[in-house]
C-alpha cells in the first residue's frame, strides 16, 4: 500500500492537478485572515467549510487521473482495483492533512484572533478540518467518470451536492414535518459547522459526536463506492 500511495503521489505531483486547488485554499486562508480580530472557534467554522469543498475538489481531480490503459497497468502491479481506489480515496485524505494543519495553525501563529486559542481548541478545530476532509473525499469519489461519463455533468452534479449539503439547515426548515427525517441521509457536515460557530455552549459529548458522524458516514459512502467498483469489475469480466 505504502508504494500504490508512493506511486500516486509522484502521478498527482507531475499532473499538477493539485495546483488550483491548493492555491486557492491557501490564498483563501490568508484573506479571511487578512481583517483581524477574530473569533476562534467561529473562523475555525468557515476553513472547516472551506476545507470540505477543497477536499472534495481535489478527489474529483485525481480519481480519474490515470488513462484506462495506465489504470490497468497499475491494477496488475498492485493486484486489486478495489486497492487501488482504496489508495485512492486514503491518498486525498492524505493529501488534506497538510491543508488542514496550516489552516489551524496558520491564524493561531500570526495572531489572527482576538485571544489566544487554547491548546484544546487547537486540537479539537484540527479534528474537525480532518473529518470535514474525509467527508468531502468520500462524497466525491462517487462521481468519478467511471459512473458518469460526461464530466462536465459530473461537475456540476457534484457542486450541486456541495451547496445542498451547505444549505441543509435552510433546506430542513423549508421542508414538511413528515419529510424532515430524510435530512438525515444528507451529508452531515452542518452539524460539526453548527458546533464550532456556537463551541463554548455545547457539551463535550456534542463536540466528539460532530466528529464521529461524519467519520461514520463517510466511512460508510466511501465503502459502498469500492463495493461498487468491485462489483463493476465483476460484471465487466462477464
Amino acid at each position: 500500500m505504502i508504494s500504490l500511495l508512493s506511486y500516486l503521489h509522484t502521478c498527482f505531483m507531475r499532473s499538477y492537478r493539485y495546483g488550483p486547488a491548493t492555491f486557492v485554499f491557501f490564498m483563501g486562508i490568508i484573506f479571511v485572515y487578512s481583517v483581524v480580530p477574530n473569533p476562534v472557534m467561529a473562523s475555525y467554522a468557515f476553513s472547516t467549510t472551506f476545507i470540505f469543498i477543497i477536499s472534495a475538489v481535489i478527489c474529483y481531480t485525481l480519481i480519474d487521473m490515470e488513462t484506462t490503459n495506465q489504470e490497468a497497468v497499475t491494477v496488475l502491479h498492485s493486484g486489486s482495483l478495489v486497492k487501488l481506489y482504496v489508495a485512492k480515496l486514503l491518498y486525498c485524505w492524505l493529501f488534506t492533512i497538510p491543508l488542514a494543519l496550516y489552516a489551524v495553525s496558520f491564524p493561531a501563529i500570526f495572531q489572527k484572533f482576538d485571544r489566544n486559542p487554547s491548546v484544546e481548541e487547537l486540537g479539537m478545530a484540527l479534528t474537525y478540518h480532518l473529518v470535514s476532509s474525509w467527508l468531502g473525499v468520500a462524497l466525491a469519489c462517487w462521481f468519478s467518470s467511471k459512473f458518469i461519463r460526461s464530466r462536465v455533468m459530473s461537475f456540476l452534479m457534484l457542486s450541486v451536492l456541495i451547496v445542498i449539503t451547505l444549505s441543509i439547515q435552510g433546506i430542513e426548515n423549508m421542508l414538511p414535518n413528515g419529510f424532515k427525517a430524510m435530512i438525515f441521509l444528507l451529508p452531515p457536515l452542518s452539524s460539526t459547522i453548527d458546533v464550532l460557530i456556537n463551541y463554548d455552549a455545547q457539551s463535550l459529548f456534542k463536540k466528539l459526536l460532530v466528529t464521529i458522524i461524519p467519520l461514520v458516514y463517510g466511512a460508510i459512502t466511501a465503502g459502498l463506492f469500492v463495493l461498487m467498483i468491485h462489483r463493476r469489475k465483476l460484471d465487466a469480466m462477464h
